[in-house]
């Protein structure tokens, strides 16, 4: 009963840090997104070449390499590939710098009188606007190649809304546990590389993939946001039609955010023994 009590007690103390602290939140973003370019001759252009050059080198292996140029469904490998790829690289940059976050900051956490929980979803809203950049490349390519979006791509807004969720539930989960054992820094690193293979980023997912996959790519939140950008985009599916998935997804994120709630908490009461 204790242990329940004081599980509610830290879920009330995390959501009320974060939603008193929204203001802080976007001041630690804006100003970890303008550190990224600060140092180089090119400043924010990186930030648009970086995406360029990372959906060439996937095009040109997958799309041109394996597939010798063939469309998928009719669309252009290019369009398909990017329309998955954006949402992925977004994804995988906010995870590996979350869960990093709080463990480059600790310095200051230990100066300044900050709630811990509001340091890696400063890092993850500064992913998500670097990642502004990756969307207008997805866009460009996306038009340039004849495609015409119709009112289901507003669905687009849907998925951004749950990859924020996503990445903030997972960053509250890493970074606390990065700061336990740093060994937990390269096991993230190397699930996401394996992730990044077994979520349907630049592969289309036919009827001869195993049952065990299928299964495991319907509770993967990384596919659910790739899937639901191309089927908004490509498909003309409305987000309203994965009800099922939908339903799998948010129960997942209320999972994981009582979790999330609990680490926090331990995690601050321990911060200075982590240190």
């Amino acid at each position: 009963g204790t242990d329940m009590r004081r599980d509610f007690q830290s879920l009330g103390q995390m959501t009320r840090d974060i939603a008193t602290n929204l203001s802080r939140i976007f001041a630690l973003a804006f100003f970890d997104y303008q550190l990224g370019s600060k140092d180089y001759f090119l400043g924010s252009a990186w930030k648009l070449l970086s995406p360029f050059i990372q959906i060439g080198a996937y095009w040109l292996v997958f799309g041109i390499g394996l597939r010798s140029g063939a469309p998928i469904d009719g669309i252009p490998y290019v369009v398909w590939l990017t329309c998955g790829l954006t949402p992925w690289l977004w994804m995988n940059v906010s995870v590996v710098r979350g869960a990093n976050s709080i463990y480059s900051k600790a310095t200051m956490l230990t100066r300044a009188n900050i709630p811990t929980c509001l340091i890696p979803l400063g890092s993850v809203w500064s992913c998500s606007m670097e990642n502004l950049w990756n969307v207008a490349l997805m866009v460009i390519i996306y038009l340039a190649n004849g495609c015409v979006p119709t009112w289901t791509a507003l669905g687009v807004f849907y998925y951004i809304f749950c990859g924020l969720v996503f990445l903030s539930v997972c960053s509250l989960i890493t970074s606390a546990l990065v700061m336990v054992a740093r060994d937990f820094n390269k096991l993230i690193q190397a699930v996401m590389r394996l992730m990044f293979f077994i979520t349907p980023v630049f592969w289309r997912p036919g009827d001869s993939i195993p049952l065990a996959l299928k299964i495991f790519n319907l509770c993967n939140p990384f596919a659910y946001i790739v899937r639901g950008f191309r089927n908004t985009l490509l498909y003309n599916t409305p987000f309203t039609a994965a009800g099922t998935e939908n339903a799998i997804f948010w129960c997942l994120m209320v999972l994981l955010y009582l979790i999330a709630a609990s680490f926090q908490s331990k995690m601050r009461k321990n911060l200075l023994d982590y240190l």
